[in-house]
């Protein structure tokens, strides 16, 4: 199924909620599949388990029928919902205690998409690959969330638990390394 130009999302979750339509449930799964699947990976590292993670939480969506409808942000929920089900893995697989999620590194979400720009812009996108992987933990999320999911920092700070000033501190942290980073590319 191949997903319209524009979708409406609080009209799809509507109908999923109140008319159990299948066809919008769908709908709402492939429009979100690719960067919930891609936040689930940055946290557990391991794709079988992203998948079942992303599987996890949106038949708890289809689950939820006439509560769906009350969910203001679906996005939001979900990228809450994604965190929390990827911290439980880890702690269910003993990888991870609840105080290890300062030590969990997050991936940055790398275009695989187009071979050729990855070729032409292969060194710089590798150094801000390395700089973000430097970043601490929290750094790298808040930068990932805000950078490439395009929340906002309110956003960010509802799904990570933390204020919308320590979102705006890592993010500072994480521009003025890259920036330093990267700056000889910048020059030239």
């Amino acid at each position: 199924m191949n997903l319209p130009d524009k979708i409406d999302i609080p009209f799809l979750q509507q109908k999923v909620a109140l008319q159990r339509d299948e066809r919008s449930y769908k709908l709402l799964f492939l429009y979100f599949h690719k960067d919930l699947f891609s936040f689930a990976f940055s946290i557990v590292k391991n794709r079988e388990a992203s998948e079942e993670i992303v599987s996890d939480v949106m038949m708890k969506l289809w689950s939820a029928k006439e509560g769906l409808a009350g969910i203001e942000n679906l996005k939001l929920y979900l990228f809450k919902a994604i965190k929390n089900t990827a911290l439980n893995y880890l702690s269910r697989n003993r990888k991870y205690t609840s105080w290890d999620m300062e030590y969990i590194e997050i991936e940055p979400n790398m275009n695989l998409y187009n071979p050729e720009e990855l070729m032409l812009r292969e060194e710089l996108n590798l150094k801000i690959a390395c700089s973000i992987k430097e970043l601490p933990p929290k750094c790298q999320m808040a930068y990932k969330l805000v950078r490439e999911d395009g929340f906002s920092y309110k956003e960010v700070a509802s799904i990570m638990g933390i204020s919308e000033n320590t979102v705006d501190r890592h993010l500072n942290n994480a521009f003025q390394k890259l920036t330093k980073a990267v700056g000889f590319y910048m020059q030239h």
